[in-house]
């Protein structure tokens, strides 16, 4: 049976993932009308907003993996060889590693928007989407091809990767999970200090709608990589240590590292709603009346009772 703590723990983990899971797919259905609304007034696909559709997904499939704690809350166990205990260490494996790629790759994409205005080609981005997406993918194949009968057993508090398999855990998640934290906060902080001097060097012209949105985004940038890191953090750090060291991790640390991570879609979804507004470095058609875009602005964007676009007058 499980002991209290852990039970304690497991509790709070899946309320989590399940407010994770049912924020992210709310507005996964909201997000997916208003794809298809613009793809109605415009050829041209908004990158932007389709990352923030893929980060999502990956959050999805991180609350998932979580949701499936409840299993082991009714039958007051984690059992090894059953279905959900794969399909949780599959998850866990897809889901944080997608966070983190699709994080680091909205980084890449906004500060070569902000910093360079460069976009990429809608071909050139969309074989981007699909190699992510391998990429991700094939890090869990690979460990379930070379090791299937044993590979997702219980680790501490829930189904993941065998401890058996080290190396794995290292080159097949957490390396990368490292990579992309640190850098998604490279990215971040290096943008928001070129656009902190471009804006104090008189970069944008003060009559230019552009340099009002670039104020207004270096408030809000380097909120991604802090609230990624934190969720993402606690637990790849303790797995390095067990990993590392022969001491032993309480159930009660492991449960707050995993309330943290499955924490993640919730937060990107608050923070979503909260800055869509700000980061108006995309490909968005004209509105042609008030919607989702309206309910979510910040207070201090400095654009409250407008609407996205501009007005022009050609004398």
């Amino acid at each position: 049976p499980l002991p209290p703590d852990l039970r304690s723990g497991l509790y709070g983990i899946t309320v989590l993932g399940f407010l994770s899971f049912f924020s992210c797919i709310s507005l996964q259905i909201l997000l997916s009308w208003r794809m298809w609304e613009w793809s109605r007034r415009s050829t041209r696909p908004n990158q932007f907003f389709i990352l923030i559709y893929n980060l999502f997904l990956a959050d999805i499939q991180q609350s998932v993996a979580f949701i499936l704690n409840a299993r082991w809350l009714v039958e007051d166990g984690i059992l090894v060889g059953t279905s959900t205990c794969w399909a949780q260490g599959w998850f866990v494996s897809t889901g944080d590693l997608a966070s983190g790629v699709w994080c680091f790759f909205i980084g890449v994409h906004t500060f070569s928007s902000v910093v360079f205005r460069y976009r990429m080609k809608t071909s050139h981005f969309i074989a981007a989407i699909i190699l992510n997406w391998v990429f991700i993918y094939a890090m869990a194949i690979i460990g379930v091809v070379l090791h299937p009968n044993d590979i997702y057993v219980r680790a501490v508090a829930w189904c993941w990767m065998n401890g058996k398999y080290q190396d794995l855990r290292l080159w097949l998640h957490y390396f990368w999970i490292f990579v992309f934290e640190f850098g998604t906060v490279l990215i971040y902080v290096a943008m928001y200090v070129t656009v902190q001097y471009r804006i104090s060097n008189n970069f944008y012209s003060e009559k230019n709608q552009q340099a009002q949105h670039a104020r207004s985004a270096a408030k809000l940038m380097i909120v991604y990589p802090i609230i990624y890191v934190i969720c993402t953090l606690p637990l790849a750090t303790l797995r390095m240590v067990s990993m590392t060291s022969t001491s032993t991790v309480t159930f009660g640390y492991f449960c707050f590292a995993g309330a943290m991570i499955t924490s993640n879609g919730w937060l990107d979804v608050m923070l979503y709603t909260m800055t869509r507004r700000i980061m108006l470095f995309s490909d968005d058609p004209p509105s042609d009346s008030h919607d989702l875009e309206d309910a979510f602005q910040m207070p201090f964007s400095g654009n409250l009772g407008k609407r996205f676009g501009t007005k022009t007058t050609c004398e």
